[in-house]
C-alpha cells in the first residue's frame, strides 16, 4: 500500500494551534518533503478517531515543553479550560493516575464555531470561519490526497446527543461522529450563514487545487522563514508556476517578513495582486501566492 495515513501531521497542526508556534510543523513539513516521492499521503485536520498527542517530545523538550505537563496544556486547551480558547471537546480514554488522555471534537468547535454561536457573538463566529478556512488551505496545499470529515464542509459542530444512547455513551468519539445534519447543509446556499460562508470557499479552494500544477503530489516543497514563530510559510514550485502559502496561526494581525525577489504574485484566494515582501495577514489569515514562470 503506497497510500499513508499522516496522523502525525494532524497532531503537529492541532498543536499549533495551541501554542501559536509553527516550529514543529515546520520541521516535520521539511521531513514530509524529503521521503520517497512513490508514497502518497492521505492529509486532513479531523477523521474519524481521537486526536492522539504522537508528538515530537523530543525536539519540544529543547524548546522548553515537557511531556506530561504539554500533553496536560494541549488537553486543558481543547476543552476550553484555558481562558484565551475557543475550543470545545471532550477527552478519551483518560488515564486516572498519569492524566494522560486523547482528545474528541470536530473541526468547527475546535476552531470556536461552536462556542462563538452558543454566545452569539458575531465578531468571534467571523474570525472562526476565518480559522477553519485557514487551516482547510493549509491542509490543501500539501502533498498528497486532501480529505474532508463528513461535516466539516458545512462546519459541523459537537454532537452531544450520543450521551443519551446506552450503546454510545461510554465512547466520547461519538461527539464528532454525529449523523450529517442535511437541515443545516441547506444553508450552504445562505451567505448570512456559517455554511453558506464555508461551503462555497472550500469549494473554490478545491476548484483553484485542481486547476493548477504547482500543486501535484510530486512536485516538491520548502518551508521558507517568516521572522515570526506564529506564521507559517512555504514554497511549492515547478518549470510553469511558484507557489508560496502563508498562514497566520496568530489571533492578532502579523506581517509575514518574507522576501521574493521574482516580481509580482496572484493571491489565488482573493485575485489581488502584490510582492511576496512584507505581507501583511490577518488574524488566523491566508494567502496562496502564486506566479506563472512562463
Amino acid at each position: 500500500c503506497h497510500m499513508l495515513y499522516n496522523v502525525t501531521m494532524m497532531a503537529t497542526t492541532w498543536n499549533t494551534v495551541a501554542t501559536r508556534d509553527t516550529r514543529l510543523l515546520r520541521m516535520q513539513l521539511d521531513i514530509m518533503n524529503n521521503l520517497p516521492k512513490e508514497y502518497t499521503f492521505l492529509n486532513y485536520l479531523r477523521c474519524h478517531d481521537d486526536i492522539g498527542w504522537g508528538l515530537d517530545f523530543q525536539t519540544l523538550a529543547g524548546w522548553g515543553m515537557q511531556e506530561v505537563p504539554h500533553k496536560r496544556y494541549l488537553n486543558d486547551f481543547f476543552t476550553g479550560k484555558i481562558a484565551e480558547s475557543v475550543s470545545r471537546g471532550e477527552l478519551y480514554n483518560e488515564d486516572p493516575i498519569t492524566g494522560d488522555a486523547r482528545f474528541c471534537a470536530t473541526t468547527a468547535s475546535m476552531c470556536g464555531i461552536e462556542s462563538a454561536g452558543f454566545e452569539q457573538n458575531e465578531e468571534k463566529k467571523k474570525r472562526a470561519v476565518r480559522f477553519d478556512l485557514m487551516l482547510h488551505a493549509y491542509m490543501m496545499v500539501q502533498s498528497g490526497i486532501p480529505m474532508l470529515y463528513s461535516g466539516d464542509e458545512i462546519g459541523q459542530v459537537n454532537d452531544y446527543t450520543y450521551k443519551d444512547d446506552p450503546e454510545k455513551a461510554a465512547d466520547s468519539r461519538y461527539l464528532h461522529r454525529g449523523n450529517f445534519d442535511w437541515k443545516l447543509a441547506e444553508n450552504r446556499h445562505d451567505p448570512a450563514t456559517v455554511q453558506g460562508k464555508l461551503f462555497p470557499a472550500l469549494d473554490k479552494l478545491e476548484h483553484i487545487r485542481t486547476s493548477h500544477s504547482v500543486f501535484n503530489s510530486n512536485v516538491p516543497f520548502h518551508t521558507i522563514d517568516t521572522w515570526d514563530n506564529s506564521i507559517l510559510a512555504f514554497v511549492r514550485e515547478n518549470d510553469e508556476e511558484k507557489f508560496i502559502g502563508i498562514y497566520n496561526f496568530s489571533e492578532n494581525d502579523k506581517v509575514a517578513w518574507i522576501n521574493e525577489e521574482d516580481g509580482m504574485y496572484t493571491d489565488l484566494i482573493s485575485g489581488r495582486e502584490l510582492e511576496a515582501k512584507g505581507v501583511q495577514i490577518p488574524a488566523f489569515g491566508c494567502y496562496w501566492l502564486c506566479r506563472s514562470k512562463k
